[in-house]
C-alpha cells in the first residue's frame, strides 16, 4: 500500500513536542481576533461619540466602525456633527479610514501607514460682524483648561499616506446673501511625523479644487518619492489683494486688519532621508499693512514686511530666517487720563 510523503511528513511534524503548544497558541491567537474583531466596534462606538460630543459642544456620530485587529486597520463611517440649533449638520465624512502599524505599540505613538478622508462635507455660515456659526465650538475647544499640561515639546507620531478626496465646502454669506462653493477638494500629504520612522510613502503632495466653478490643481513634479525619498511643492502668490477677505475675520481678534496685499514663494520640501523632515524655504511679503483696534482707532501701518526663510521645520519647531525686512512702520498709542496706554 503506498504511502504518501505528504502523510508522513505530517505524521512526524505531530509528534514534535511543540506542535501542540504552537497549535493552542495559533487558535488562541485566531480566537483573540475573532473576539475583538466582533467586540470592539460595539464596545468603542458609544464612548467615542459621547467623547467626541463633550469636546465639541455638538452632537457627534458614527453611523458604523470597522476593525480588523490581524492588520490593525480601523475605519470610521458616516460621521456626522450636529449644526447649531437644529441647522443642517455642520460637518459630514463619508469615511476615515487608519492603517495603523505594530510600532504603534511598541512606542506608545501613532505610527499609521495610511490615512484617509473620504467625502467630507462642511457647511459654514457667516452671521456678519465676524460671526460664524461655528463660534460656539471654536471657543469650546480653545479655552484654556484648568490645570496647564507642562511642554513636552512636538506630538509623538507618524502618520504617512495622507489624503482627502471627495471634499466639499459650502461657505454662506448671510450678509450678503451669497454661498461660495468649493467642490471636489483633494489633498494629499506624504507624511506628518515627528518620529524616526521609515514607512512606504506612496502619495506626492498635491492640493485641487473648484471654487464657484473655476478650477484650480497643484501637484509635485519631477521623479515620484517612492524612488527619490525626497518630493517639492511650491507655493505661490502674486500680489493678492485680502481687502475682499478681510470682513470675514473673526470678530474676537484684538485688532481689526483694515488693508494688505500678499506676495508669496515658498517651496514645502518632505524629506526621507537621512531623516524625515518637511522644510518651507522662500519669500513671504505683506505689503500696505493697516491695523486698527477694536474701536477703530489707528493701531500699526507699515508699507512691506518681507520675511526670506532659510530653514523653517514646523514638525521640529525650527525656525531660521535669513533676513527680515520692515519698511515704514508706524505705531499710534495713545495715554489717557490714568495713564494707561
Amino acid at each position: 500500500m503506498p504511502i504518501s510523503l505528504r502523510s508522513v511528513s505530517f505524521a512526524s511534524l505531530r509528534q514534535h513536542r511543540w506542535f501542540r503548544p504552537a497549535v493552542r497558541a495559533l487558535a488562541g491567537l485566531i480566537a483573540l481576533w475573532l473576539i475583538t474583531w466582533l467586540a470592539i466596534p460595539p464596545l468603542v462606538k458609544g464612548p467615542l461619540e459621547r467623547i467626541a460630543s463633550e469636546q465639541l459642544g455638538r452632537t457627534v456620530t458614527v453611523g458604523g466602525i470597522d476593525f480588523e485587529p490581524w492588520s490593525l486597520e480601523f475605519a470610521l463611517r458616516d460621521v456626522t456633527v450636529a449644526g447649531a440649533n437644529g441647522a443642517p449638520p455642520q460637518l459630514t465624512i463619508g469615511r476615515i479610514y487608519a492603517d495603523g502599524e505594530l510600532q504603534s505599540l511598541l512606542r506608545l505613538a501613532p505610527v499609521v501607514d495610511a490615512f484617509t478622508i473620504e467625502n467630507p462635507v462642511l457647511r459654514i455660515t457667516h452671521l456678519g460682524d465676524g460671526r460664524y456659526d461655528v463660534d460656539d465650538i471654536i471657543a469650546k475647544v480653545t479655552a484654556p483648561k484648568s490645570e496647564p499640561e507642562p511642554d513636552t515639546g512636538p506630538a509623538r507620531l507618524a502618520l504617512y499616506n495622507l489624503a482627502l478626496t471627495g471634499g466639499s465646502i459650502d461657505f454662506i454669506d448671510n450678509t450678503v446673501s451669497e454661498t461660495h462653493e468649493v467642490r471636489a477638494l483633494a489633498l494629499k500629504v506624504p507624511f506628518i511625523s515627528t518620529l524616526p520612522s521609515q514607512r512606504e510613502v506612496k502619495v506626492e503632495p498635491h492640493l485641487a479644487f473648484t471654487l464657484d466653478g473655476s478650477r484650480f490643481d497643484s501637484s509635485a513634479e519631477g521623479t515620484p518619492f517612492a524612488q527619490t525619498g525626497k518630493a517639492d511643492a511650491q507655493i505661490r502668490l502674486d500680489g493678492l489683494n485680502l481687502a475682499p477677505y478681510l470682513g470675514y475675520l473673526p470678530a474676537n481678534l484684538p485688532v481689526k486688519v483694515l488693508g494688505a496685499t500678499l506676495d508669496a514663494d515658498v517651496k514645502v520640501a518632505f524629506e526621507q532621508h537621512p531623516r524625515m523632515a518637511v522644510k518651507l524655504t522662500g519669500t513671504v511679503q505683506a505689503s500696505g499693512v493697516r491695523m486698527a483696534d477694536r474701536q477703530g482707532a489707528d493701531l500699526l501701518s507699515y508699507e512691506r514686511l518681507k520675511i526670506d526663510m532659510a530653514d523653517v521645520r514646523p514638525l521640529d519647531q525650527v525656525v531660521r530666517l535669513q533676513h527680515v525686512e520692515l519698511t515704514a512702520p508706524v505705531v499710534t498709542a495713545t495715554r489717557d487720563a490714568s495713564g494707561q496706554i
